[in-house]
């Protein structure tokens, strides 16, 4: 009878084990694409801006006006940069959901693993990213400071263009650490559960336990 009573409980555990685990699962999951889709569409709009921005400037430096010319290329290249870069980001974000994903439903231990490095490092590079735009753009409202001081158009013309690119840059990347950050802050709080384990040695020795790891 008190056999029969812990095979029982070990089935009931186990099941609850099993449910606990998937839905853990399916939490991070939900997790790792809400991350990685708001990615995507962060790449997207750089991407986007990206391309206005170098088409306007295109245009802007075939003009015979100083400024006009002074604004058109920092769009042109700046533009441009962003929109090769954009593009390619927008592909390793989708190599990052399906690699991740694969790993969590895989190993989740070592999703976990693997995830906080990959976050700290990307928390890391938002620090360099800001800080190149922040430069940039108090460096573009200078020049152009400057140039409408000294009345030079050029200048003028090529501090604000620095500046109307890399402020919204900034924006956009302060809004992408803030995400990375919060998802950092779930990948932590994430423990995979642990299964059914024996109790002091190999099974039927001294029955079984349900040990969980923790979670969310």
């Amino acid at each position: 009878m008190r056999s029969a009573a812990r095979v029982v409980a070990v089935t009931l555990a186990a099941a609850a084990t099993a449910w606990g685990t998937a839905a853990h699962a399916d939490d991070v999951q939900g997790d790792l694409h809400g991350y990685y889709g708001g990615e995507r569409v962060s790449a997207y709009v750089v991407g986007g801006m990206g391309a206005a921005a170098a088409a306007g400037g295109g245009y802007l430096v075939t003009r015979d006006s100083d400024f006009a010319r002074g604004l058109g290329w920092p769009w042109l290249v700046m533009g441009g940069l962003e929109t090769v870069g954009a593009v390619f980001y927008a592909f390793q974000v989708g190599g990052e959901i399906d690699h991740y994903g694969a790993v969590l439903a895989r190993d989740p231990a070592a999703y976990r693993a693997e995830e906080l490095d990959h976050l700290r490092g990307t928390s890391s590079r938002f620090v360099v990213y800001r800080s190149v735009e922040l430069a940039l753009t108090l460096g573009g409202a200078g020049v152009a400071a400057y140039g409408l001081a000294a009345n030079r158009d050029a200048w003028k013309g090529a501090g604000l263009g620095v500046a109307s690119l890399a402020l919204p840059f900034f924006v956009i990347d302060t809004l992408n650490d803030g995400r990375a950050s919060r998802y950092l802050d779930e990948v932590r709080r994430y423990q995979p559960v642990v299964g059914v384990q024996p109790a002091g040695g190999e099974a039927g020795e001294r029955g079984w336990t349900v040990s969980l790891a923790g979670r969310f």
